[in-house]
């Protein structure tokens, strides 16, 4: 009966840019994301399906039973089936972040299922090739282009930056305290979903059509990346904060879908409460917001951004 857990991710910088082959239109595209404390806990339990069938349990959803016809419509049967593919298990979800949230939360519950299906299988993967089948199977289920950045911070459990060029991501692991910079980064869920497949679409196919604004846009955001990794190496917050800021002002002006006004009036609080940067985690449009902060802020910018975002919101981290 394994339990597994992987952990959701923030994105500090340069979001987007891990989807093929955007990357390759901006020649020193990087990502720069840190795991969070909260993410995706379940216990897989052979034997206890039939054959053929997976059950899926999560709290505060009904049962379901799932079988191979589902797998091109459903991420836990894609998975599932594709790791033990006789099925006869079921998977029982302890905690998962909200759906929409805009921390990777179904790539997050992916990567959990595919740990917990090798390990009944006697199997191990590397984290490259387990991202590989991961990405594609969940662009099946999506039928829409599916970056990376999700999966290693899930994996790895550390803060990285992932770069990308011809043959696809080189991972770096930063060197950098994980205790500094969750003492100045807080993630508000706004409550508002959001659906970061249906953004980063609109986005994708305006840059592979060539619209000048968006190609402009994502070398910003690039740019910003890069910056982002230097300030953070050297543990330069407010060079931290300046690169976010900038990332946020390019990615903003994306498409109308990323920042609608009631996620700019959130992040317009966390600002005006003393935080040094917002922006709307993920592809934008809702989900979970977040704050590069002071530490002694935090209580301040946490009230403001409640109190703006209204019944649903909460903190993540």
């Amino acid at each position: 009966m394994p339990e597994v857990f992987a952990p959701v991710r923030a994105d500090l910088a340069g979001g987007t840019l891990d989807l093929w082959p955007l990357y390759c239109f901006h020649p020193g595209s990087l990502t720069v994301n840190v795991p969070l404390q909260s993410g995706v806990r379940l216990r897989l339990h052979p034997g206890a399906a039939p054959a053929g069938m997976i059950r899926h349990r999560a709290p505060g959803r009904p049962d379901r039973v799932l079988d191979r016809d589902h797998t091109g419509q459903d991420l836990v049967a894609a998975v599932g089936f594709h790791f033990l593919p006789g099925g006869g298990f079921e998977i029982e979800v302890l905690d998962q972040p909200p759906v929409g949230s805009g921390l990777g939360g179904s790539s997050v519950l992916a990567v959990a299922l595919a740990k917990a299906c090798l390990a009944v299988a006697g199997r191990r993967m590397n984290s490259r090739n387990l991202v590989a089948v991961l990405k594609d199977l969940e662009a099946g289920v999506l039928a829409a282009p599916t970056g990376v950045q999700d999966y290693y911070p899930a994996l790895l459990r550390a803060p990285l930056a992932l770069h990308f060029g011809p043959g696809g991501e080189r991972v770096e692991r930063l060197a950098v305290r994980r205790r500094w910079v969750a003492d100045h980064l807080l993630v508000v869920f706004s409550g508002l979903s959001h659906s970061s497949g249906m953004v980063n679409w609109e986005v994708y196919r305006a840059r592979v059509d060539g619209e000048p604004g968006v190609a402009a846009g994502l070398g910003r955001i690039a740019a910003t990346a890069r910056e982002c990794r230097r300030a953070l190496l050297l543990g330069d917050a407010s060079a931290v904060g300046e690169a976010i800021a900038a990332e946020w002002s390019a990615r903003r002006e994306l498409a109308p879908a990323v920042n609608p006004p009631a996620v700019d009036a959130i992040l317009a609080a966390g600002l005006g409460a003393g935080a040094l940067a917002g922006k709307a985690c993920g592809a934008g449009g809702g989900g979970s917001l977040l704050f590069w902060l002071p530490p002694w802020r935090r209580e301040a910018v946490l009230a403001a951004t409640l109190d703006a975002a209204g019944p649903g919101a909460h903190p993540i981290s």
